[in-house]
């Protein structure tokens, strides 16, 4: 059974589960160009709608080999197509938590959600959940924190559906720029659309943190 929304045109961020950092001086059509540009390395997630990440991911590749496989080869090209994208997330967390924080060398590096518009995601959404990527990976819960930083969204906007410490569920609405960022428990998903407008995209970067050896790193 699905729950219904009640879609707010603000939503007051104090009184939720998320830190919001915004990074104004994003470039995010340029990060949108290039990820559009990228689409022979875009992986297809569904038979149903259109949705693809870019690159591999505990959550949807974890248990399988395609998440280890050519690792170093494909963080690499990651790495150096979005340098200044992980610098400028890695710097605005390392505010956020007071230590450094770096890209994992042995895990996926975080990746792209692409979602080209279509009519089914007017009716649709995504599945609820929490995040233990670190769980999916074998890895120990220490500091495990989720992070969405918000590329491009369609016209008509795009956000995150939660459950609210009442168990309700509530719309937390994103902005293009902003960094958001939990700790994975509360229960949420995608938020489906408003309004269907055909060539548009919601475009986000996905990544987590974990405590590894005493060292905080990120990967997808």
């Amino acid at each position: 059974m699905d729950l219904e929304i009640e879609w707010e045109d603000e939503v007051d961020t104090e009184e939720t589960p998320f830190t919001v950092i915004p990074i104004p001086y994003l470039d995010t059509d340029m990060i949108t160009k290039k990820v559009l540009s990228m689409k022979k390395d875009w992986v297809n997630r569904s038979e149903e709608f259109p949705f693809y990440t870019l690159g591999r991911c505990a959550y949807l590749d974890g248990k399988t080999d395609a998440y280890y496989k050519d690792l170093i080869n494909q963080n690499n090209i990651l790495v150096k197509e979005f340098d200044r994208l992980y610098l400028s997330i890695g710097n605005k967390l390392k505010d956020l938590l007071k230590e450094d924080i770096y890209l994992s060398h042995t895990l996926r590096v975080p990746g792209f959600h692409i979602f080209p518009s279509h009519p089914k995601f007017l009716s649709i959404a995504g599945k609820w959940h929490q995040d233990y990527p670190h769980t999916t990976l074998g890895l120990e819960e220490m500091d495990s924190y989720a992070f969405t930083l918000v590329i491009k969204l369609p016209a008509s906007g795009g956000g995150m559906d939660y459950i609210d410490e009442f168990h309700q569920p509530q719309h937390f609405a994103y902005n293009e720029k902003d960094l958001v960022i939990h700790n994975g428990k509360t229960i949420h998903r995608i938020a489906g659309i408003k309004k269907y407008v055909s060539g548009e995209y919601r475009i986000t970067l996905q990544g987590h943190i974990i405590r590894r050896d005493g060292v905080l790193e990120i990967f997808f």
